[in-house]
């Protein structure tokens, strides 16, 4: 029988180092919703085994999820928390909302895989969950070479993985280009959002950096646009090419 995972996460690129992580898992059968509203329709539709979430998305957070009760209903499929720069004080909130696990954008590969191994382990299985109210560290400082950092070595992987990012770049320059147009500091903050992490993964702390500033920018209300096109530049120093 197969364990049904859904994963609540409107960034391609993450969603898409999740499952290159997690593909070679037996009978895993996963599913990406991008909104919070597709979010609500997939749970109301019930029937999965474990829930992977980031919590800000294009219509809302998903946090609204939580409040609404529906990790802690009976037979609720265990949560996780995928996201980034959550404090002590929000993981303790995010627990007490029936949140069994946070993981830390950028997360390493064996992490993810020994997180959700875990949670979907038979109930009967001789190896014990670890405790529901524990909480993943934050990514300790980039290693000279984001294989073995992240992609448990695997460069076929990180490969694969940075090959689809470039191509989705086009995307993020698009929709920040856009942002910065219209002066929409919102959207803004989400394209650094995701940014942000991926450019971490693949091994560019300071372009990740980069992205975190216009997020945090962004949140406050405001627009950097220069800073936006110097991390533009930086992604087509990548590869990345504008529509």
């Amino acid at each position: 029988m197969s364990q049904r995972l859904l994963l609540i996460e409107d960034d391609l690129s993450i969603a898409r180092f999740v499952e290159m992580a997690l593909e070679d898992l037996p009978a895993l059968e996963l599913r990406n919703v991008r909104s919070l509203a597709e979010a609500q329709t997939a749970l109301a539709a019930g029937g999965w085994h474990l829930v992977i979430s980031d919590l800000m998305l294009p219509d809302g957070s998903a946090e609204l999820l939580l409040r609404e009760g529906l990790a802690q209903r009976d037979g609720a499929p265990p949560w996780v928390v995928f996201s980034a720069g959550l404090n002590a004080q929000r993981q303790t909130l995010l627990s007490g909302l029936g949140v069994k696990r946070v993981l830390h954008k950028p997360v390493a590969l064996g992490e993810l895989l020994d997180t959700v191994e875990a949670l979907l382990l038979p109930a009967d299985a001789e190896t014990a969950a670890p405790e529901a109210s524990a909480a993943s560290a934050p990514a300790a400082p980039m290693a000279a070479d984001p294989v073995a950092q992240h992609f448990g070595g695997d460069r076929v992987l990180f490969e694969g993985f940075l090959a689809g990012c470039v191509e989705r770049f086009a995307d993020d320059l698009a929709q920040g280009d856009a942002a910065c147009a219209r002066g929409d500091a919102p959207e803004l903050r989400r394209v650094a959002h995701g940014l942000k992490a991926v450019l971490h993964l693949l091994g560019q702390p300071a372009l990740s950096e980069l992205a975190r500033g216009i997020e945090d920018d962004a949140a406050a209300g405001g627009l950097d646009a220069a800073a936006w096109r110097q991390l533009a530049e930086g992604l087509i120093g990548l590869g990345a090419r504008r529509g």
